[in-house]
């Protein structure tokens, strides 16, 4: 028996999916309408009667969804769909049928995310049909990692209020009203305390773990033991001595000490005890707050974070990838911590460790951007670049209190040749290929006019810009500021061509140390081959193939240098910018232009420089007391160029422009001269941003050319603060080079020295020069060495070096601890007997009321000599020897002064003269049994008495 047909779910859905096709179009043939239906019924999709979706011939198809929607409707403006993902289909079937621009327009409204929003090679468009996810015009479009509660509140104790909402939720952050609340922690939270909202030594003593229930849903943020990042960790139970037992979660590349003091803990029940913290016990289902004053929870809007990434799009290889698809207009919050929830990864040979995930993730991707959205309060990373990108772009976002990063660019290791790590260095190289080795990096992406700020919130090895394993990143005219760590970072030189321009960056390294706003590192191929400096510049530019280049940026810092090219970073051209109480550091590394920048309160830092560098500073206008600091540079091997720059100090002198400096062929064309800049002087108005030198300058008869004072950063943000003009050192003995074994060392002074040595700690004694015929050097000891310990003693500072060593017999046998090229040796020899001369501060013990000049003394101590004005005030040394003289100064100012041998007065000594002799010998004993002795100098009269060494007879 023959059946009446039934109408075809194919012909309903032709005659709305024709009405759609040809709206305005009606040169479109109706056979692709209608083989598009056929396309849409086959992937199990009906578009049903009604009003199409709208057509045009500039802007393809516009598919509209609205949290009043319904997935049901056609997804026109007037019958929206209700989810992204209903529209995601419909876009997809019409991109691939229709081959027209594909338009999603999501409409005002918080969409809570079940589940992340993913889009593969289905979703792409192509360069002439492109598909664009945007937010309507005008309108709030939210996406949300979190889930909207509906708590019914009562009292648990005060106003800690609590709520039942389940068992098993997964999620570390709260919103209130949008905002980020605090997890129970230790210290309470103090908005200004910038180093991890306040810290505590005793955060997880014996004592306080004694009163927590349950230990184990403790977690621990500390700094980094050297303020190197953050290093966070799990208590998994209690050890036998009361210590909590710590999982690290690997949130560090150079390991997971800890800080003595920077420490906190949250998640933990007992600590809720303040406003704004929040607690949520697992196994009970019940949610804590504390309540801050004036909160109405019965109207609040609450809300959880459970949802790492809010869009995950992936291409499936680098040759099958995700193209031409755009995301724009929303705001992105509400995602999870990925602190303690992500394995995180340790790039290279960088310091940082990253966890590959973000709100937005990108990987095997091409031509997809993220524009004019914002990333408001995620969890961890915001946009996270992973593997092969190609030519995308990320542009006119704001990104505001972000967990970890904000825009990380990062490549896969397997792209990388002969890859080293802190774990595997290579010592040689047998790969010798330049470039990457796989297509598994990102290449071409442009980042730019975003207002980046506050990132970090969690994690501490962050920034606004994140660059590793990637080629050609473009970084510019972002606003970035208020980081705890660089602004900008590029984790290793593989493989340049990157370009950093007219940004504005300042206000970053809030919470550690030993960092600039920009930092890079070049711990390439190169960089830790055992081989003289010749081969490791042949090999310099394997993976640095193309030039850095960093140019027209208003960069300021508060502290040493504002752009830090660290260990090995090579091939940089540094141009056209405004470094605002800071300067450029160049460490290591090869072939580094520095040229027509401006330095304001800041200046050159060269650390560790090899031979023949190729490194050039020219042409840039200094306005400083202190234009070059140098740390293991010598400049006849390094041969850099350092010519036409200007100096000024507000017509003071420049120290480091003198003789001794144009006779190595350093600045002989250069000037010391008021550049004559527009406006105010800036050493009477810190708030200074225009350095333009008028047409009379003399900077222009150098070469110099003015930098434009306009284009820096997003018009509207914020801008850096006043400048914090140098003071000087409170103890600056302690930069003292002091005689030993022929060479010469001082204590771990300053951040910058630190810095160059790569330490973590300010212990040791750094010899700063080593001649070659010296006897240290004979010994094995080289410049930059850090004596860390003798004969089994700690060093700390210099008197617990000298302590030890004035004490060691002539002839006797010493072993140091040494720290060189950040790792730690040995080094033994035998204390040469004679006659050694000791400064007035190598281990000398100071009592009363002494002061230190530095414009007195001459010879072998010039300028370095305590003095006291106090009588009894007493200076001793504790030496092994058979005799010592005494080295001071006589003058009709100076009076008597006691001496005692092993702690008998040897009577007084009347150190007065009618001319000054600065340096005299005051003293001398010889003929003492070989042994220890003590020799003590004791002020009696006069208006001074001074000291300015000893000559000690072994």
């Amino acid at each position: 028996m023959r059946r009446t047909p039934r109408p075809s779910r194919l012909s309903l859905s032709r005659l709305s999916l024709s009405r759609l096709s040809v709206h305005r179009r009606p040169s479109l043939p109706f056979r692709l309408a209608a083989g598009a239906a056929a396309v849409a019924m086959g992937a199990g999709l009906t578009l049903l009667p009604g009003p199409p979706a709208s057509a045009t011939p500039a802007a393809g198809i516009s598919l509209h969804v609205s949290t009043h929607g319904t997935d049901r409707a056609t997804g026109s403006a007037a019958r929206p769909f209700r989810t992204i993902e209903r529209a995601q289909r419909v876009a997809r079937v019409i991109s691939r049928t229709l081959r027209l621009p594909v338009r999603v327009v999501v409409h005002g409204g918080t969409y809570h995310l079940t589940d992340t929003l993913t889009f593969g090679p289905l979703d792409s468009g192509t360069a002439k049909a492109p598909v664009h996810y945007t937010a309507a015009p005008g309108e709030n479009v939210v996406l949300s990692g979190g889930r909207a509660l509906r708590p019914v509140w009562r009292t648990h104790s005060g106003r800690t209020k609590v709520t039942d909402i389940g068992t098993g939720l997964d999620f570390d952050e709260l919103f209130v009203d949008g905002k980020r609340q605090i997890l129970a922690r230790y210290p309470d939270y103090d908005p200004n305390k910038p180093v991890l909202g306040g810290t505590a030594a005793d955060a997880f003593s014996p004592a306080r773990v004694a009163t927590w229930a349950n230990p184990t849903t403790a977690l621990v943020r500390t700094l980094h033991n050297g303020a190197w990042g953050g290093n966070s960790f799990k208590v998994t139970g209690v050890n036998a001595d009361g210590t909590p037992k710590l999982d690290w979660v690997g949130d560090n590349n150079r390991g997971s000490g800890m800080h003595a003091t920077h420490r906190m803990v949250e998640n933990v029940f007992e600590e809720l005890d303040a406003p704004g913290e929040w607690f949520y016990d697992k196994a009970a289902g019940k949610l804590y707050y504390h309540a801050p004053e004036g909160t109405d929870l019965t109207a609040a809007r609450v809300e959880t974070a459970e949802r790492a990434e809010l869009l995950r799009v992936e291409g499936e290889s680098p040759q099958k990838p995700v193209r031409h698809l755009t995301f724009s207009g929303f705001t992105f919050t509400q995602t999870h911590r990925t602190l303690f929830t992500h394995p995180y990864e340790k790039l290279q040979l960088g310091d940082w460790a990253i966890a590959r995930t973000g709100a937005v993730y990108l990987k095997n991707t091409a031509h997809v951007d993220v524009r004019n959205s914002l990333f408001d309060q995620v969890g961890g990373n915001a946009v996270f670049l992973d593997g092969h990108n190609d030519a995308n772009t990320v542009s006119g976002n704001e990104f505001s209190h972000s967990g970890a990063t904000d825009v990380a660019v990062i490549g896969s290791p397997d792209a990388v040749r002969e890859p080293s790590t802190w774990d595997a260095m290579r010592r040689t190289i047998t790969d010798t290929t330049p470039g990457p080795k796989s297509e598994n990096h990102p290449r071409d992406i442009t980042i730019s006019g975003n207002h980046m700020h506050d990132n970090g919130q969690f994690e501490k090895q962050t920034s606004g810009v994140q660059i590793s394993m990637s080629r050609r990143i473009t970084v510019s005219g972002n606003t970035i500021h208020d980081g705890p760590r660089a602004c900008v970072d590029i984790n290793d030189g593989t493989w340049g061509g990157h370009l950093v321009e007219n940004n504005d960056i300042f206000n970053c390294v809030k919470e550690t140390s030993d960092h600039g706003p920009f930092n890079s590192w070049g711990r390439d191929r190169f960089w830790p081959l055992d081989a003289d400096d010749a081969t490791k510049k042949s090999y310099a530019k394997l993976d640095a193939m193309d030039t850095t280049v960093i140019r027209h940026n208003r960069i300021r810092h508060s502290s040493a240098w504002d752009i830090d090219l660290d260990d090995g970073s090579s091939n940089y051209l540094i141009e056209n910018n405004l470094l605002l109480n800071g300067g450029v550091k160049l460490r290591e590394g090869f072939h580094r232009t520095v040229r027509n920048n401006i330095f304001v309160n800041g200046g050159g830092h060269f650390h560790v420089w090899y031979a023949d560098t190729g490194d050039v500073i020219e042409k840039n206008v200094f306005v400083t007391d202190n234009p070059y600091d140098l740390i293991g540079v010598d400049m006849a091997k390094s041969r850099p160029v350092i010519d036409r720059n200007l100096f000024w100090n507000n017509g003071r002198p420049v120290p480091d422009i003198n003789d001794s400096w144009r006779a190595q062929g350093l600045d002989t064309g250069s000037l010391t001269a008021d550049p004559r800049f527009t406006g105010s002087n800036p050493f009477s108005d810190p708030a200074k941003l225009d350095y333009t030198v008028q047409a009379d300058s003399p900077a222009l008869t150098l070469g110099f050319r003015n930098v434009p004072m306009t284009g820096f950063g997003v018009p509207g943000a914020p801008t850096p603060p006043p400048l914090e003009w140098r003071a000087a050192p409170a103890d600056p003995y302690k930069s003292l080079a002091e005689p030993l074994l022929g060479a010469t060392a001082t204590q771990i002074y300053s951040d910058e020295l630190k810095s160059s040595v790569g330490l973590t700690d300010y212990d040791g004694l750094v010899l700063k020069t080593v001649p070659q015929d010296s006897y240290a050097f004979q010994q094995g000891l080289r410049v930059n060495d850090v004596i860390r310990g003798i004969n089994g003693q700690q060093v700390g500072d210099r008197n617990s070096f000298w302590n030890v060593y004035h004490r060691i017999a002539a002839g006797g046998p010493v072993g140091l601890a040494v720290w060189r090229d950040q790792a730690a040796t040995e080094v033994t020899f035998t204390k040469p007997s004679g006659t050694a001369t000791v400064n007035n501060t190598a281990g000398v013990a100071h009592t009363g009321s002494w002061g230190f000049s530095a414009n007195r003394g001459v010879g072998d101590f010039a300028d370095d000599v305590h003095y006291t004005t106090a009588d009894g005030a007493a200076a001793t040394l504790t030496f092994h020897g058979t005799g010592v003289t005494v080295l001071g100064e006589k003058y009709s100012d100076q009076g008597d002064v006691e001496i005692f041998v092993d702690g008998v007065s040897q009577g007084l000594v009347d150190t007065t003269a009618t001319e000054r002799l600065a340096q005299a010998e005051i003293f001398a004993v010889s003929g003492l049994s070989a042994g220890e002795h003590s020799i003590r100098i004791v002020k009696r009269s006069g208006k001074y008495a001074t000291l300015d060494g000893f000559r000690i007879t072994g």
